[in-house]
């Protein structure tokens, strides 16, 4: 019976020792796929995992590099965060130093600010006193300009008012002169019209209606005598009356033409006066340019005049 056992036994361990190999065989050539030698055709797909393999591995370890480059960068970049932090800390230290030092500064500024507005509020009152003050001072000035305007025209009416009265005082007594000339004197009749003794009885008929204020009637006998008698004697004093009518109706541009027409008489003692005339007659339309010409004229043609002081007061 032990000699029936022993082939038994021999193969039991045979078994136990071939076949594990067998079997691990198999499952190694399972996991690395088969051989060449036994499995020709699956050799391709064996060497593209080999290769993709590879591929992997050298793709991570490039990606691993990187991730170093970048993790390399990354501390780069904290470091000089770092540096750049550590720069704004010290500016925030300086600016708390400044803002510290401006609080303290504050109240002063503040007490500055309060007493520099006070002062301004007391200049602006200060200022708008002086204003109204001066605003009253230039409301005066203005009164006593209107005033001293209102006085040189009231003082320019009267002295216009004066000179018409003097003028007419001065007409009057000079036109009485010439009556009582015309009728002392005595002369060869001239050769007009009319006889001496009738032109003289009409001139003093003239000057008479003149000293009556009969201005219109008198300048008609004087134009009469002009037309029949321009050379008698008393021809130069009746054309000088005849624009005296019309000075004293007011009619002061006939009028000058009329005291122009006495300077046709060489001989004539009314000169001055027509030149006066003349001068008053240009003042009173307002040409007071053109009086100024005739008053210097009437001081230059005839300086011993008794009418050059008041010639004088216009040039004044």
């Amino acid at each position: 019976m032990k000699r029936r056992l022993v082939p038994f036994f021999i193969l039991f361990f045979t078994l136990f020792l071939v076949l594990p190999n067998i079997l691990l065989s198999k499952w190694l050539v399972a996991s690395e796929g088969p051989s060449l030698g036994y499995y020709p055709k699956y050799e391709q797909a064996r060497q593209q995992r080999t290769t993709q393999r590879n591929n992997s591995q050298l793709t991570v370890s490039q990606k691993l590099r990187q991730i170093d480059n970048d993790i390399r960068r990354i501390n780069g970049r904290l470091a000089a965060l770092k540096r750049e932090n550590d720069s704004l800390r010290a500016k925030i230290t300086v600016l708390e130093r400044n803002l510290q030092a401006a609080t303290e500064v504050v109240p002063e500024l503040k007490a500055s600010l309060e007493s520099a507005v006070k002062a301004k509020a007391a200049i602006d009152s200060s200022e708008l006193t002086l204003i109204s003050q001066l605003s009253l001072i230039m409301n005066k000035i203005r009164l006593l300009e209107d005033k001293a305007a209102y006085i040189d025209s009231t003082n320019f009416e009267i002295l216009s008012q004066l000179v018409l009265l003097e003028n007419k005082i001065v007409s009057l007594t000079s036109s009485f002169n010439d009556i009582m000339a015309a009728r002392q004197t005595e002369s060869q009749p001239p050769s007009t019209s009319l006889t001496d003794e009738e032109f003289r009885r009409r001139y003093i008929e003239a000057l008479t209606a003149y000293q009556n204020g009969q201005y219109r009637e008198a300048q008609d006998r004087f134009s009469d005598l002009l037309s029949s008698g321009s050379q008698h004697e008393l021809a130069d004093n009746a054309q000088y009356w005849l624009a005296e009518c019309f000075y004293a109706t007011k009619d002061f541009k006939r009028s000058i033409t009329e005291f122009e027409r006495v300077f046709n008489y060489s001989t004539s003692d009314k000169r001055d006066d027509a030149r006066y005339k003349i001068a008053l007659s240009y003042w009173n339309v307002g040409s007071h340019d053109r009086a100024r010409i005739e008053f210097r004229k009437l001081l230059d043609e005839y300086p011993n005049t008794d009418l050059g002081d008041k010639a004088r007061r216009f040039l004044q």
